[in-house]
């Protein structure tokens, strides 16, 4: 006796599935793959010292106290990490790479070294 799938067991597997799919698109299970940025517009304090006390990131600019930049990258590279890189607007080829991480008070933010997050130089972006 052959057991076969009927038109209604299809249709119910495919609508479970579809909604699976969906909700782990959704909450972003594997990844961030529509280039959401990690840290988004709007206007931070931070716990640097420096002249980045006060940070605003408006679509591609980024502006501190003491100049205004470009940001090249901006974006989430796995569930709660990410990436941010600007460069100068008039310092030629320069750029600045920093790892971010998503925490519970904002970002942790952690310049890029010969390829490695120093995290004794971190600090912490605060979210409004």
């Amino acid at each position: 006796m052959k057991k076969k799938l009927g038109i209604i067991q299809v249709l119910a597997i495919l609508i479970i599935g579809i909604m699976i799919g969906a909700f782990a698109e959704r909450s972003h299970v594997f990844g961030y793959a529509d280039n959401t940025p990690i840290i988004p517009n709007g206007t931070y304090k931070t716990t640097s010292t420096n002249a980045w006390k006060k940070i605003t990131l408006n679509n591609n600019n980024f502006k501190s106290e003491a100049n205004e930049s470009v940001i090249v990258d901006n974006r989430y590279t796995n569930r709660k990490n990410g990436r941010l890189v600007i460069t100068g607007k008039r310092s030629g080829t320069r750029a600045w790479a920093y790892y971010v991480t998503k925490i519970k008070e904002g970002w942790q933010v952690s310049p890029i070294i010969n390829g490695k997050p120093d995290h004794n130089s971190d600090f912490i972006i605060y979210a409004n």
